[in-house]
């Protein structure tokens, strides 16, 4: 019993290893804020990495309104150099209700971008308040 849970922490330590050390940042990407994003809440990016053929993007939410949101979440479209989607994901802002003046942080998931590394990454921010 012993050793099978030492083999568990020692397969666990090792996969966390190799993701990190499998993650490179990528600095030629662009970011495009789509108009159509909630007014007064602009992202900014953080850090955008390739991580085991998918994209992983850090950033924060800012809310510069005079309105408490409920809740935000970006939506992110990555484009070739070509303006092909390669692929889309969604994630909330954390905390999920940002009041005015607050920034939110936007970390996690990774957009499957068919193993290709994107030129440009459009972001459009949706809110709502109560």
């Amino acid at each position: 019993m012993y050793r099978t849970v030492l083999s568990a922490v020692a397969l666990s330590i090792a996969c966390c290893l190799a993701t990190s050390a499998e993650a490179r940042e990528i600095k030629s990407v662009k970011f495009e804020v789509l108009d159509s994003s909630s007014v007064g809440l602009p992202f900014t990016p953080r850090k955008v990495e390739w991580v085991l053929g998918k994209v992983r993007v850090e950033g924060t939410v800012r809310n510069t309104s005079p309105d408490d949101y409920e809740w935000i979440e970006v939506v992110y479209t990555a484009l070739d150099r070509n303006g092909n989607v390669l692929g889309s994901d969604v994630w909330h802002v954390t905390p999920l209700q940002l009041a005015s003046g607050e920034i939110g942080e936007v970390d996690g998931d990774l957009i499957n971008t068919k193993g290709r590394i994107p030129s440009v990454i459009q972001v459009e921010i949706v809110g709502e308040t109560p």
